[in-house]
Formats: structure tokens, C-alpha cells, sequence
């Protein structure tokens, strides 16, 4: 299966609309990013959605579906500031994962000072400041959970 083929599957109050309509409107010309190789996709949104980001991580073991990370933000304000875990259950649909699957809150309704940034290639997601850009904090997908990279340079 497909990022694209998770995406679809997500429940249907996820977005503003329906996952189908928004995948249509993410294929337009300047609208979006399907990567399906590196198992990526975002999304402009428009004055309903904000935008987001899709990426898929497979778990190491065959047997289990993979986990879909959906990243948005705010309408209004910084992007990137909520993100949600889903894994595919047994009736084909996904399910919102727990949440403690990465060990740092959200961002958004001002809990925090940094936006989350999905890999298009590879398995780290960055969490970096909103203002400046800095990368704050790695968190890399193991195929079973995601480790905190700790710099040489900060111990």
C-alpha cells in the first residue's frame, strides 16, 4: 500500500471536506506534493484547511500496516503545529494512534514554541523553533517507535 492508499483510509471528519476532494485539489499545479516513492504528501489548504503534511512510516515488521503521520496547523498563525498518528485496524479503516508514539506535545492553542517538519526522504521528523527555523529537537522512526537524536555537541 501507498501513502496515498493510507491517506484515504483516514476517518472522515480529519479534514474539512473529504480526503478524496483534497487529494483531487493537492494534485493541482501549485497545490500540493504526492511523493509516492518516499511515502510523502502535503498540502497549500485553502480558507477552510490549513495546510498539511502526510508521511508514511513502516513498521520493521511485515505482518503490521504502516503508520500515517498527519501534520497541520492553525488557519489562522503557524503551520505545523498539530500532529496526529494513525494505524490501520482490522475493519481496513485507520485509527487515530496514540499519541505518545512521539514524546512531544503539540504546539498549537500556544502549548508550545516550535512547529513539527515531516521527512519527504528518510525516517526524522524535526521540530523546530516557529520564529527561527532552528531544529530543536530529531526524532527518528526505528520501524517500531520513533528515538530522540541526541547531538554529540549538546551532552
Amino acid at each position: 500500500m501507498t501513502v496515498v492508499d493510507y491517506y484515504l483510509r483516514l476517518p472522515d471528519k480529519t479534514f474539512e471536506g473529504s480526503a478524496a476532494d483534497w487529494l483531487r485539489f493537492l494534485k493541482q499545479p501549485k497545490c500540493g506534493v504526492v511523493d509516492l516513492a518516499n511515502g510523502y504528501m502535503s498540502c497549500v489548504g485553502d480558507g477552510a484547511q490549513p495546510p498539511f503534511e502526510v508521511a508514511l512510516f513502516r513498521y520493521r515488521d511485515p505482518a503490521r500496516a504502516g503508520l500515517l503521520a498527519l501534520c497541520q496547523g492553525e488557519l489562522e498563525g503557524e503551520k505545523s503545529l498539530f500532529l496526529d498518528f494513525f494505524e490501520m485496524r482490522s475493519d481496513g479503516k485507520m485509527h487515530k494512534a496514540h499519541r505518545s508514539i512521539l514524546p512531544i506535545k503539540d504546539a498549537g492553542n500556544d502549548e508550545g514554541n516550535w512547529r513539527f517538519e515531516l521527512p519527504r526522504r528518510g525516517q526524522t521528523v524535526l521540530v523546530r523553533n516557529q520564529k527561527s527555523g532552528k531544529v530543536l529537537s530529531k526524532f527518528t522512526w526505528t520501524g517500531e517507535k520513533f528515538v530522540e537524536q541526541r547531538d554529540a555537541a549538546s551532552n
